[in-house]
């Protein structure tokens, strides 16, 4: 059986508990002296056997590493192993899942060997998006409710007041894709004056999170909206 190892809890006398991505369940199972092999680490991806004694976690066991030729380069499995913690935190508490996430994982470990390391992790990120249905990208301000190529709301404004918003007032509208917007945790859009975020155009962020491709970010916006996806899926 493969998996990814996407998180470990230091034991007594140096065991671990390790949490693990495979294309059915993440496992969670037992591993003795586990701090003392370098192979049962985050991000590593291993084959092994689960075995259970029907009292207590089940153990890891015979555990290899499958390797990669980029987890010789630093910079690289650091990426990696801060988008395995994102992904434990946001599936920490699900136990059944589909092989989709496994077969992304499988797809980026390829591509990391000679794409950007934050690149390949946003591209994960947006196909995780896509695979459980999720959409950030509004036409609207989180904070003020109002259109984002629209003037922001007062701050003066309470609740009441956007709550009485008419139905028609939330139809869908043509806006500028060209304007900067602020982007906040999740991907989620903002004006600049109502929230303190990274900043790209509405046209970039559509583009990325359609299409789960960087291609059209520049390095300097890839950073950027790197440092939004560190905030957590």
């Amino acid at each position: 059986m493969q998996g990814y190892i996407i998180w470990t809890q230091s034991q007594k006398n140096e065991d671990l508990i390790v949490r693990v991505l495979t294309s059915e369940e993440i496992k969670t199972l037992y591993r003795f002296y586990g701090a003392r092999h370098s192979i049962v680490h985050i991000g590593r991806k291993i084959d092994f056997i689960q075995e259970s004694n029907g009292v207590f976690m089940p153990k890891l066991r015979q555990v290899l590493h499958v390797g990669f030729k980029w987890e010789r380069d630093v910079a690289r499995v650091y990426v990696w192993q801060r988008f395995m913690e994102l992904l434990h935190y946001h599936l920490r508490d699900i136990f059944a899942l589909d092989a989709r996430y496994m077969e992304i994982l499988d797809e980026g470990a390829k591509r990391l060997e000679v794409q950007n390391p934050k690149r390949v992790a946003l591209e994960m990120y947006a196909k995780i998006l896509h695979h459980e249905g999720r959409n950030p990208l509004t036409m609207r301000c989180l904070i003020c409710e109002q259109y984002l190529d629209k003037e922001p709301l007062p701050s003066t404004l309470d609740s009441d007041m956007l709550a009485s918003k008419s139905p028609e007032s939330k139809a869908v509208e043509s806006i500028d894709k060209n304007m900067e917007i602020a982007i906040l945790r999740g991907f989620l859009s903002a004006h600049k004056v109502c929230a303190s975020g990274q900043i790209l155009t509405y046209a970039k962020l559509e583009s990325y999170l359609s299409s789960a491709s960087t291609i059209e970010l520049s390095d300097d916006e890839v950073e950027r909206a790197y440092q939004v996806l560190l905030l957590g899926m």
